[in-house]
């Protein structure tokens, strides 16, 4: 694949960092003409994105440092240098949604936004950003699937790629194509549920239980270390499983509330 668009000098235009950018400019494109749904000026949501992306970075960088520390290197030097050499790349969305979703709510109601409403407005654009940002991830090499004989196994020949150097060549699952695919489809769901009469906090449960499930699917086809199983599960399913059923009880308890109202 191609994990470098260009290369000018010392410099490099690396393709997941262009469509991680290309991913908040399309959420952003989203929202903007919706403001005026929920009475939000430019400067917040800016103030907003600006928040999620650094919580993003933050957190996914942090939570893959962890899950992976074993395999970084074999002394704290080693696993420094490895960390900061590849920090472009080895991010874990779990954390990132964590640590953005802890920083936005402190920030909302800092400026007493409505948390739940707000919520519900942006959680709708998320899927589509992060749909573009696993293409990248498909370009770069990274987040692969595990071998496979289906007719769609992709094989990754470059040797800068992020595929582990044992598979370069082999017909693996496109993991990444089929989270871009999964992602663009609850985009929609979302996008038209938010349109329909809801109660605050409804459409962001349903973003959590949606993207879990779907994540814990997915996590059987990938072929890259995923951390330290437990019961079989890597840590990404764990999590799916936890937001899963959270999303789970607060989606019944709004029903419920909503009949009751």
């Amino acid at each position: 694949m191609h994990p470098v668009l260009f290369k000018i000098g010392s410099f490099e235009l690396a393709s997941y960092g262009l469509m991680t950018a290309l991913g908040y400019a399309a959420a952003a494109l989203y929202l903007l003409p919706r403001l005026k749904k929920i009475g939000l000026d430019k400067d917040t949501l800016w103030n907003l994105i600006f928040i999620a992306f650094i919580g993003a970075l933050a957190g996914s960088k942090l939570l893959y440092i962890l899950v992976s520390w074993p395999h970084l290197g074999a002394t704290l030097a080693e696993k420094l240098s490895n960390i900061v050499h590849d920090f472009r790349y080895g991010f874990v969305f779990f954390g990132g949604m964590i640590v953005s979703v802890t920083a936005l709510v402190w920030y909302m109601k800092k400026k007493r936004l409505p948390v739940l409403q707000t919520s519900d407005f942006l959680i709708v654009a998320l899927p589509l950003g992060h749909a573009l940002g696993r293409i990248g991830c498909f370009l770069a090499g990274c987040c692969h699937g595990r071998p496979t004989d289906m007719p769609w196994g992709v094989a990754f020949t470059n040797p800068h790629s992020l595929v582990a150097p044992e598979l370069l060549g082999v017909h693996i699952h496109p993991t990444q194509l089929y989270e871009a695919a999964g992602n663009l489809i609850l985009f929609f769901i979302l996008h038209y549920a938010y349109k329909k009469p809801h109660k605050a906090g409804v459409i962001l449960v349903e973003y959590v239980m949606c993207y879990s499930l779907m994540r814990f699917i997915i996590e059987f086809f990938r072929g890259d270390y995923r951390g330290e199983y437990i019961l079989g599960l890597s840590p990404s399913q764990g999590l799916s499983l936890l937001g899963a059923l959270a999303a789970l009880i607060v989606w019944r308890y709004l029903k419920k509330d909503k009949q009751h109202a």
